[in-house]
């Protein structure tokens, strides 16, 4: 009986939501993500390339522990009132023990692509790193 009543007010909830799916952040944003051998170096910022409606980000990110780190994609978003693409990409923490993890820095290349709408004006891709480090990229389409 209360699987249910669950079900119901899921399918409420939902019916609520159709006609406002297309504000949803992220929605209808196709990312892929992959962890490459560093092209780009460390200190420099992200490498940003369109093709059509293709975007390619590409980096290195340096983190904490080669047994413990990794670089992940924390943000992609398409912003429809600005036609704007944001990509966050971060030094993550993997670790589950915390006393297996090494005493050392590591630097991993990384490439998104990202597929976004025909009216894309600007993308900004945003790199943070250990220790704080920030690096970002701003490609202004309208320039073009």
């Amino acid at each position: 009986m209360k699987r249910r009543t669950m079900m119901a007010g899921a399918g409420v909830a939902l019916t609520g939501l159709a006609g406002c799916l297309d504000r949803i952040p992220g929605l209808g944003l196709d990312t892929e993500f992959e962890t490459v051998d560093g092209q780009v170096s460390v200190d420099d910022p992200p490498e940003v390339t369109v093709d059509d409606d293709t975007v390619t980000a590409r980096g290195t990110i340096q983190y904490g522990s080669s047994r413990c780190g990794t670089v992940d994609l924390a943000h992609a978003n398409y912003e429809r009132s600005q036609h704007r693409l944001d990509l966050l990409v971060v030094a993550a923490d993997d670790s589950r023990w915390r006393f297996s993890c090494t005493d050392d820095l590591v630097a991993t290349g990384y490439r998104v692509e990202a597929t976004a709408p025909d009216d894309l004006r600007r993308v900004s891709v945003t790199e943070h790193h250990v220790f704080g480090k920030t690096y970002s990229t701003t490609v202004d389409l309208t320039d073009w």
